[in-house]
């Protein structure tokens, strides 16, 4: 019995005095374990990013880019995509092709350029949505021509894009009808407040933003839940990214000794006695006389009205008597 509460008490006091230092190995392993937890949130943040090609930007330099990064895909116009899809399709770095030009164009137009598209195997399309219609608030037009669109993209990947030079309540209309007829991104140029319009996406469909240039931006967009980030300077912004990762230290605190620490802490007796009201003293009150038990028999009833008012004697009731040696004599 006396083992078993010796062992009890090692334990109790065990996990009461916990050991407050590591050593220096177990601290860079813990560095260690952060930095990689940080570069693997950054690779994967990085990954459904994506950029567009450049009209003078070598393609194989831009493939090798996609690759090291592992971006989501690469944008480029129908003319690029016909003299160098086949680099990007060898490599397996996808491609987002833009149909539409600038969105002023008849909707068999876009039609037709959607299935040129599909024939050159681009994974993902890109549609410009006719900015006089979305100007005159022709909705039902907008609609029609983007159903018309999709029906010509067969299983690609459709985007719907959209300037953003009209109101929120525009492009919140716009974005329902990219919902409706099955488009699974809706793309807006980057303005403050974009990530809003993620709450009216449905069906699936998410929200990519373009012309994401800095990393605090990148960050907070990505925290927002933006499905795809368009940025020209990915590679700067991964760059600087993992250089937050390589200044992961752990935290330089300086632990006080336990015995130390309970040495400082006052203990619960005293706290509780320094707790404790001091109560004053009551007033010391004089002694009362005593009265000898011989005295009581002469003494009237302690009445108030018997020590107030002065009765009569009563000769038949009221009597008086004396000890005298051992017998007692009434008067």
């Amino acid at each position: 019995m006396e083992k078993q509460t010796q062992q009890n008490q090692e334990l109790t006091k065990a996990n009461s005095e916990p050991s407050l230092t590591i050593t220096s190995k177990e601290a860079e392993e813990y560095c260690a374990y952060k930095r990689q937890k940080k570069i693997s949130e950054i690779t994967s943040a990085v990954s459904r990013a994506s950029f567009a090609l450049g009209d003078n930007e070598d393609a194989h330099r831009a493939c090798e880019r996609a690759v090291k990064l592992r971006l989501a895909a690469v944008k480029m116009p129908p003319s690029r995509l016909l003299r160098n899809g086949d680099i990007f399709l060898r490599s397996g770095v996808p491609v987002d092709c833009i149909v539409g030009g600038t969105g002023e164009t008849l909707p068999k137009v876009k039609a037709c350029e959607a299935r040129a598209v599909r024939r050159l195997r681009a994974q993902e399309l890109t549609v410009v949505v006719t900015p006089s219609l979305i100007a005159n608030c022709r909705y039902a037009e907008i609609k029609k021509e983007l159903r018309r669109v999709c029906r010509a993209a067969g299983k690609t990947t459709v985007k719907v894009w959209v300037n953003n030079t009209f109101s929120h309540t525009t492009l919140t209309r716009v974005a329902r009808i990219a919902c409706e007829v099955g488009a699974k991104y809706f793309s807006v140029p980057y303005f403050v407040g974009c990530e809003s319009l993620r709450m009216d996406l449905t069906g699936g469909c998410q929200l990519e933003v373009s012309g994401v240039d800095d990393l605090e931006t990148f960050q907070r967009l990505t925290l927002a839940g933006v499905g795809r980030i368009v940025s020209e300077r990915i590679s700067e912004i991964n760059a600087e990214w993992l250089k937050e990762a390589e200044k992961i230290t752990f935290p330089a605190k300086k632990a006080t000794p336990v015995k130390e620490a309970q040495e400082k802490e006052p203990s619960k007796q005293e706290v509780k006695e320094e707790k404790k009201p001091v109560l004053p003293t009551p007033p010391i009150s004089e002694p009362l006389p005593t009265v000898s038990p011989r005295a009581t028999l002469l003494l009237p009833p302690s009445t108030p009205s018997a020590l107030q008012e002065k009765k009569t004697p009563n000769p038949e009731t009221d009597y008086r008597c004396r000890l005298e040696g051992s017998e007692l004599k009434f008067l």
